[in-house]
């Protein structure tokens, strides 16, 4: 079946939010959502999805949104309905018998995503872990072995159209191999190529948002534009740079010929080396010199990877120039304006 380049998310029982802080990192991802029962939980642990300060200088170049919401995974909400991917962490044992059927209808039924991805506690496993006498957590209110979890999963996926796959995390001691993992995994793939249509006329949005974040993108035209022009003056003063730096390397250079050859024999005609400068790279144009303002050719700054992938085309970093007063351009529109001061001294 085929995906979307861009995914919708949504983690129930998020808790303390550990896979959606990791997740928003991954630049597929443009919706996060997270859904738990425990409001103090989420306010508490929010902060790990929010924005760092490297988010805001180097800004992803497809825009996330991240929402958390007070609710049970039990409850049809219509701001549900879009996702792509769905995963359940440890979380259907926690639920009554009777709310595992909701459970099913809800996630599989009414959400229907591509793909579903739901772990459990391993109950065949439990003997290998000391202290357990009957369920991991107090709040368990049954766990499964692999027969009964994997019986459950054939009757869901055979019920509202999923492939199930099967695999687990964490292995026992050597000779134990016949308990399976520690904890079972169930991957459901839908076998349609779209979700069938639901009725979502009498929907309602029954969870309570708690946070909700938008992620700084160079999709957003103002965040693009900045982060642009930061590289462009970069670069422009890097251009700066290397120009001072092979004049004052010739300069050298021609001390040193002066010393081994009568005076005047080895001066550099600096009128002319201050006029125009050539990048190595001998497909970008001369920079030139012209009343103390150095004249870059902006095909050169485009040529730069970084300001290249930024801006994305000429035609858009053209455009970005044309419109801020943080640079000046020449007046063909052709170069940019950038100071030659080559005090060694300043800052």
């Amino acid at each position: 079946m085929a995906y979307r380049e861009s995914a919708a998310v949504a983690d129930l029982g998020c808790a303390e939010c550990t896979l959606l802080s990791r997740l928003k990192f991954c630049n597929c991802v443009e919706v996060l959502v997270g859904v738990d029962t425990d409001l103090e939980l989420l306010k508490e642990k929010m902060y790990r999805v929010s924005p760092l300060p490297c988010d805001y200088l180097q800004p992803r170049t497809s825009m996330l949104t991240v929402s958390l919401y007070h609710g049970s995974a039990t409850v049809k909400d219509s701001r549900m309905l879009d996702c792509d991917f769905v995963s359940c962490i440890e979380l259907v044992e926690h639920l009554n018998i009777s709310e595992v059927e909701r459970f099913s209808e809800m996630v599989f039924g009414y959400m229907s995503p591509a793909v579903v991805v739901i772990t459990t506690p391993n109950a065949d496993f439990n003997p290998l872990l000391p202290g357990i006498m009957r369920f991991r957590h107090w709040d368990h209110k049954f766990e499964w072995s692999r027969a009964e979890f994997q019986a459950w999963s054939l009757n869901i996926g055979n019920k509202f159209g999923y492939k199930v796959e099967f695999t687990g995390v964490g292995k026992g001691p050597l000779g134990t191999e016949q308990l399976g993992f520690c904890t079972q995994v169930s991957i459901f793939l839908r076998q349609l190529s779209e979700a069938p249509r639901i009725e979502t006329k009498h929907s309602k949005q029954l969870y309570k948002l708690v946070y909700e974040v938008v992620y700084p993108s160079l999709k957003d035209k103002k965040i693009q534009q900045d982060i642009v022009l930061n590289e462009v003056i970069y670069a422009a003063e890097c251009v700066r740079r290397q120009i001072i730096n092979t004049r004052y390397d010739d300069e050298g250079q021609g001390a040193e010929n002066w010393n081994q050859n009568e005076r005047g024999s080895a001066q550099i005609d600096d009128s002319k080396r201050e006029k125009t400068f050539k990048p190595k790279d001998s497909k970008r144009l001369e920079v030139c010199k012209i009343d103390g303002k150095l004249h870059i050719p902006l095909i050169n700054l485009f040529s730069m990877p970084k300001v290249q992938q930024l801006s994305g085309s000429f035609q858009r970093l053209e455009e970005i120039l044309q419109v801020t007063d943080r640079v000046v351009l020449s007046r063909c529109g052709a170069f940019l304006l950038y100071p030659a001061d080559d005090d060694r001294n300043e800052d």
